[in-house]
């Protein structure tokens, strides 16, 4: 009993965890469809992130986010974070913020 105790005591004191992400892109017409990017939203938003100073967490400031492109085609662009900055909350709202449907990440 007083083990459980312990855990949960130590879950609670450990704060938010956030789901953070290598890439992210913007999308429009659903997740669903083959390729749905918004890259317009994607670069808007890589952007914005970059310069983003919000606060002390590790998902505020994203120093290393640059937008990246698969075999130099453009409507493959994605934002890269290579020390996982991105957020996937913060990035959703960038991107419709920047006239997406939706944020994707992994």
């Amino acid at each position: 009993m007083q083990f459980s105790a312990i855990l949960v005591a130590v879950a609670c004191a450990t704060g938010t965890v956030a789901n953070l992400h290598f890439k992210a892109w913007c999308v429009s017409g659903g997740l669903a469809d083959a390729d749905p990017k918004n890259v317009g939203a994607t670069k808007s938003a890589c952007n914005a992130y970059k310069n983003r100073h919000t606060g002390d967490q590790w998902w505020d400031v994203c120093p290393d986010c640059v937008i990246e492109t698969k075999d130099g085609n453009n409507k493959a662009s994605q934002c890269h974070s290579s020390s996982q900055h991105i957020g996937g909350d913060e990035w959703q709202a960038y991107c419709i913020k920047f006239g997406a449907t939706d944020g994707a990440a992994n």
